[in-house]
């Protein structure tokens, strides 16, 4: 893999690099860590300008950000008020904007770096759920100049070992984004709990 896309990035150069990250970022399972580690390896080896480099794997991830958050906006505006999957999950979408309104940029922020596997999904929940778009980008940009100078940086250090340190990149993320899940779960099952404590006290208390 790591043979093939250098193969391809040097040909095609810096703007299939941002098209392949754009498609990534949008949800398509591509490898878009590796595709950044090895621009930060052709920079290294001087096949690229690492500031060039830089400014294409930006613009092609938050366009990718940017197409996901429009498509699940797009659901907002076509399914709000109707019946079905879609109209069931647009009310949904609506029941959460108070949430997402007040953590939601966070969230973003975290998950084009840290937690970078719920990357695709966040960007269409915060376009279903509202998320202003500013909010959403300047979190969503923030986020994906941390995540790109983080890899770029590693593959310019590491260049002739990116395909092992992908794969262990790559199940760190996954680690982090399965505890995260779990603790969001956690939570939501705890806060169900304590609703249900709260009903049975309501109940016992209007008993006569």
């Amino acid at each position: 893999m790591t043979g093939q896309l250098l193969e391809f990035l040097t040909i095609y150069g810096l703007p299939a690099a941002a098209l392949l990250l754009a498609i990534g970022q949008a949800g398509v399972p591509i490898p878009t860590s590796l595709a950044l580690l090895t621009l930060g390896a052709l920079a290294a080896n001087g096949d690229t300008e690492l500031v060039s480099a830089f400014i294409w794997a930006v613009s092609g991830a938050t366009l990718g950000d940017q197409a996901g958050f429009l498509a699940g906006r797009f659901v907002i505006q076509s399914a709000e008020g109707r019946s079905g999957f879609l109209g069931g999950l647009a009310s949904k979408a609506r029941a959460a904007e108070p949430k997402l309104e007040r953590w939601g940029g966070s969230g973003v922020f975290l998950t084009r770096w840290l937690f970078t596997p719920l990357g695709p999904a966040i960007n269409i929940a915060s376009g279903i759920t509202g998320l202003s778009w500013p909010r959403f980008t300047i979190w969503g940009v923030s986020g994906e100049l941390v995540w790109v100078s983080i890899y770029i940086a590693l593959g310019y250090s590491f260049g002739s070992n990116i395909e092992t340190l992908s794969e262990i990149l790559g199940n760190l993320s996954m680690a982090l984004a399965m505890l995260a899940l779990a603790a969001f779960l956690g939570w939501r099952l705890r806060q169900a709990v304590r609703t249900a404590q709260a009903r049975t006290r309501k109940t016992r208390g209007g008993t006569p």
